[in-house]
């Protein structure tokens, strides 16, 4: 019952519409037909202003007379049960209501981009007031110091400089050698293994963590595989390959009861780079070719040094290394 109910409005509505349709096509055919008759039972007039005085006053009474005769008319409406008006509403409301999301997602993405700005300039504000705190309390630091010297001789000024100087070289001293023992630790327990696996002809250093002493004697293939191990090695040769690399055992490690293999050797030639180097940065005041050291070949160490952006080749002989001046630039 209910979907007969349906179908019949659904019938009357199209129906509805269908007379819509007709009569307002007849209105366009009478409106088409009454301009017709117009054009031709009247002359043209021009739609620009005349510059003539005379034919634009003419112009003007003939758009008062058109006005004066549509006035007394009614103007045409659809019938009362026309679905007309409804459809113009709708049309409307969604011509609004289209609008309205297109500005709403407008409204959206200036509201991220305002909320993006705020943060920014909120982050700004707080970097721009610990820098304001910083530096007041800098000056009232350095205030309360001259405040301080200014109530005291020169002599004991200076004696209190000195005192201030001793302290910190004390201090500078503890830390220095604490850093020392960190880097030969690091060098003997960690890089010195890899850096011998490199000059054999294995991967490079970090390529491979796990380095150990049957890689190392046994060394690598030309692909940079480690070899097997044999059951009886020979210590002679394994000797003459370490001196041939590496050279022979330093005259001051020859009381050390470790033995000389790969992974000493190659300690060994890392701290005495590293002491040369930064005796040679120092000597030559941090630039200047006298920073730089010449190296008896290109070494698994050197080039360790310079993948890890600490040393530098000379750009124009690479047979020259010097530690990176962290205060200037790399030579290009």
């Amino acid at each position: 019952m209910e979907n007969s109910q349906m179908s019949q409005t659904a019938t009357s509505y199209t129906a509805r519409l269908d007379r819509t349709l007709k009569t307002l096509q007849g209105r366009v055919k009478e409106q088409e037909a009454a301009l017709e008759k117009l054009r031709i039972s009247t002359a043209s007039i021009e739609t620009e202003p005349s510059s003539d005085p005379k034919s634009h006053l003419l112009q003007l009474q003939a758009l008062e007379a058109a006005f004066k005769t549509l006035i007394p008319q009614e103007p045409w409406l659809p019938p009362v049960d026309s679905p007309l008006p409804a459809l113009l509403a709708l049309r409307a409301t969604h011509q609004c209501v289209k609008e309205s999301q297109e500005c709403t997602t407008e409204t959206d993405t200036e509201l991220k981009e305002t909320q993006k700005r705020l943060e920014k300039e909120h982050a700004d504000l707080s970097d721009a007031n610990l820098i304001e705190a910083d530096l007041t309390s800098r000056i009232s630091s350095l205030q309360a110091e001259i405040d301080d010297r200014t109530q005291k001789s020169p002599g004991q000024v200076a004696k209190e400089m000195i005192r201030e100087l001793k302290k910190k070289k004390t201090y500078y001293d503890s830390e220095t050698g604490k850093l020392v023992k960190a880097f030969n630790r690091f060098i003997d327990e960690h890089l010195a293994p890899m850096l011998a696996a490199e000059e054999l002809g294995g991967p490079i250093v970090g390529e491979l963590l796990d380095v150990d002493e049957v890689m190392l004697e046994a060394g690598f293939s030309t692909q940079g595989k480690a070899k097997k191990a044999t059951a009886n090695p020979d210590d002679a040769k394994r000797q003459r390959r370490i001196d041939e690399i590496w050279g022979a055992r330093p005259e001051e490690d020859r009381r050390s009861k470790e033995p000389w293999d790969e992974k000493r050797a190659a300690a060994t030639e890392m701290r005495e780079l590293t002491e040369e180097l930064l005796n040679s940065l120092v000597e030559a005041g941090g630039t200047g070719p006298g920073a730089y050291v010449e190296l008896r070949s290109e070494t698994a160490a050197a080039r360790f040094l310079v993948r890890s952006k600490v040393a530098q080749f000379h750009p124009r002989d690479a047979r020259k290394l010097r530690l990176v001046d962290f205060g200037g630039d790399f030579d290009d």
